[in-house]
């Protein structure tokens, strides 16, 4: 198996806070928007956590790489030679990283974020000092969305297009168990234990937030 349960879950999760966090952004839906952005940042701690204990194609040592790996695999890459890597490629790996960069600072400065009027942030009344300058980075962030999750959204394309990868059934099923590892199952039991207390822990924030 090449992605184990409890890092499948955190993609999938992942994947719906964004879509939930900007839409209910857009529409100015602040109050479900606060929910989605805490359920991104608990999933982003947990899988900061994951990185370094969980399993091998899940810690960052194992998909992190230098420039000249990354260089080397572009060039396999384009003459089609790459090989099929057990978990993120050196490419795909600068991508995801930047994605997580991306929405970790979204999800922090979105604990100061407000409306100056009816809505204010988790974490204003603790520091408020750091609302307006944290408002101002939210808000820069997120033009950076939209052209990120496209990124990243052509990339499986053209992995399934140009080297015939299924990228995201593999992230549904854990991909083909056969000349791979097993996940552990106390360490998989831990890690869904570890997610779910990142993600309430993080929506535990919200009875921060002021009332009015």
């Amino acid at each position: 198996m090449v992605w184990d349960l409890p890092t499948r879950l955190f993609h999938w999760g992942f994947v719906i806070t964004i879509v939930g966090s900007y839409i209910s952004g857009e529409r100015g839906a602040l109050e479900a928007h606060e929910l989605f952005g805490l359920a991104a940042f608990g999933l982003l701690v947990f899988r900061l956590i994951w990185g370094f204990v969980g399993h091998e194609t899940a810690r960052f040592k194992n998909f992190l790489r230098g420039p000249k790996i990354i260089l080397n695999y572009l060039r396999d890459f384009l003459a089609r030679t790459a090989s099929l890597q057990p978990g993120h490629n050196p490419l795909g790996a600068l991508s995801v990283m930047a994605l997580l960069c991306l929405m970790g600072a979204m999800s922090v400065t979105g604990l100061w974020t407000g409306d100056d009027i009816l809505y204010e942030a988790p974490l204003t009344p603790v520091v408020p000092e750091l609302t307006a300058p944290m408002g101002a980075w939210h808000q820069r962030l997120h033009v950076l969305i939209i052209p990120m999750v496209a990124l990243h959204i052509l990339a499986v394309l053209v992995h399934r297009l140009w080297l015939k990868e299924k990228l995201v059934s593999r992230m549904v099923t854990g991909g083909p168990s056969d000349n791979t590892v097993q996940p552990s199952v106390r360490r998989t039991q831990a890690g869904l234990t570890l997610l779910a207390l990142c993600v309430v822990g993080s929506l535990s924030l919200s009875l921060l937030t002021p009332s009015y």
